[in-house]
């Protein structure tokens, strides 16, 4: 399935400019904390890390609006420019001996532009997806590059430093940030309703929360939200962790920190790929707590190691954990969430994140000087199962009311107005779709009645008949039943089962909401119905 997610033009271009994003990332974060270190020590370097962590969950949640304003790769394509450009203006300041508050503010600025990406590149793979089984298998593939940039981003930043500092690391990824920016600029993304709104600032901070509002309506999308963020507190942690473990627990000296840190993106590249089982699966739930158990348990495991080997796998273990908990997370958001929100709700998940990787490396000193450095992984690998099993309740009820595919997708795929509608709110219709059986000779639906279904045939033929006319056969393929529900009028003929009928059918709430709901789809109706009667054949269901 990863391979012919990647056949697919869209969405390799995408996965190739988040690859590249994810590199940079790592990248200029080693080296803004390199270059703090060598100014003012760790102390320095620590402080640093945080100026730049806690504006960017800040501003997580604000820049994600773009995501839901914008044509979503367009959104994107800016997102990677802007990162291009502030890396860039860092690399000059470096590269110019500026004062360290000019480069740090570049820092700063780098960190918030970050956050801009990571949420619209969430939400615009359920619109490049063109099935349940392609979003999962790109959700993972996602996840899979992640874990291949722990790697690049740290030996890209390390072999630039040597050849000319930390400037030259910035310049790097502001150049490779443009062919992020270039890849994605235009993708051939479903019409969707309310692509490239009008610019109205003063609506920045409502868009905004309406995010936070989507939560708090959404309880399942706000536990999963939490616990995200409760993972990268753990990975906050494990940053500090991870030096005093390797100095001080297993005498691996400095060179040790980056082999324990590379575990954890072994374990993530590896279960990341293993994370293929899940493409097809209806139910994640079952995964996500699985992740949850593997992240946490392994981690709390190192505090019992006397030897780096041992260590080495268990940190292996606790990535791949991740990877499942990251893969299944995401879908879960994806298929719980409204389309129009989705990038915003991404956007609160980013300012979590960026928040939790601050807390984790306050919390790290703290668990240390309480409990030892054997301690404090016990407590950082206790944190995430426990919530696990604090939340499990509710975990198993979030895809309750969630969107878990239904088996006719297929069915809904040949309407022509359901075609413009995202594959999230596709998902969710086939999963409402009514079962109908009618005998031969029987009126499925009669002239002047009110309408109540929308109906499309799979087996079987029906008569449409207007005014006592006869108007036209309907076959397996065919609809009737939309015009009563848009034109909310009547029932402008009498649909007659020719034989014995299969049908699918959607109460009026839930067509009249997917597509009344979608300008796009709501005008290809449109068209429909007025194609039709140019060809003086029947509206089908009137």
């Amino acid at each position: 399935m990863f391979a012919a997610v990647l056949r697919r033009g869209a969405l390799r271009r995408v996965l190739l400019a988040f690859f590249i994003f994810n590199a940079a990332e790592w990248a200029v974060w080693l080296a803004v904390l390199v270059y703090a270190f060598t100014i003012g020590g760790t102390t320095t370097a620590g402080v640093v890390a945080l100026l730049q962590l806690i504006p960017a969950a800040l501003v997580a949640p604000l820049g994600s609006v773009v995501g839901d304003r914008l044509r979503r790769d367009h959104a994107l394509a800016l997102g990677y420019a802007t990162q291009s450009t502030v890396m860039g203006a860092t690399a000059i300041a470096l590269w110019s001996n500026a004062p360290p508050w000019v480069v740090f503010f570049g820092a700063i600025a780098t960190s918030c532009s970050i956050t801009l990406t990571r949420p619209v590149h969430n939400a615009i793979l359920p619109e490049l997806a063109e099935t349940p089984e392609e979003l999962t298998a790109s959700n993972a593939a996602s996840s899979t590059l992640e874990g291949l940039a722990i790697f690049v981003g740290p030996v890209l930043n390390g072999v630039l430093i040597g050849i000319d500092g930390p400037w030259l690391v910035f310049a790097a990824m502001s150049a490779a940030s443009v062919i992020s920016a270039l890849v994605t600029v235009h993708l051939p993304l479903r019409e969707v309703d309310g692509a490239e709104r009008e610019d109205d600032p003063e609506r920045l901070i409502a868009d905004a929360r309406e995010g936070f509002a989507q939560l708090r309506r959404e309880p399942g999308a706000l536990m999963l939200s939490l616990l995200v963020g409760a993972q990268f507190v753990v990975i906050g942690a494990l940053d500090v962790l991870y030096t005093v473990t390797a100095i001080d627990v297993l005498d691996m000296g400095e060179s040790g920190i980056g082999i324990l840190a590379s575990a954890v993106g072994v374990g993530g590249v590896v279960g990341a790929t293993a994370t293929a089982v899940l493409v097809g699966r209806r139910r994640m739930s079952p995964a996500l707590g699985a992740g949850i158990i593997v992240t946490g348990i392994p981690l709390a495991l190192v505090a019992f190691a006397q030897a780096p080997p041992f260590a080495l796998v268990m940190l292996a273990l606790s990535g791949a954990g991740k990877a499942f908990f990251d893969v299944a997370g995401r879908t879960l958001l994806q298929r719980t969430v409204r389309d129009e929100v989705l990038a915003r709700i991404f956007g609160v998940q980013e300012g979590l994140l960026m928040a939790g990787l601050a807390l984790g490396s306050i919390a790290a000193p703290v668990l240390v000087a309480l409990f030892g450095a054997r301690g404090a992984f016990v407590a950082a690998g206790a944190f995430l199962p426990l919530l696990g099993a604090i939340s499990w309740g509710r975990l198993r009820r979030i895809e309750e009311g969630g969107v878990v595919p239904g088996p006719e997708l297929a069915v809904l795929l040949r309407i022509p107005f359901f075609q413009p509608l995202s594959q999230p709110v596709l998902e969710r219709l086939s999963w409402n779709l009514v079962p109908v059986t009618a005998p031969a000779g029987s009126v499925v639906i009669r002239e002047g009645d009110p309408g109540d279904r929308f109906y499309m045939i799979e087996e079987g033929t029906v008569s449409v008949v207007a005014g006592g006319v006869p108007i036209a056969t309907l076959g397996p393929g065919g609809y009737f039943g939309e015009i009563a529900l848009l034109r909310n009028v009547p029932r402008t003929a009498t649909i007659t089962a020719n034989s014995d009928l299969r049908l699918l059918a959607l109460e009026r709430d839930d067509f009249l909401a997917a597509v009344t709901g979608s300008r796009p789809s709501s005008e290809r109706a449109d068209q429909e119905m007025d194609r039709r009667l140019g060809e003086h054949q029947p509206p089908s269901g009137r």
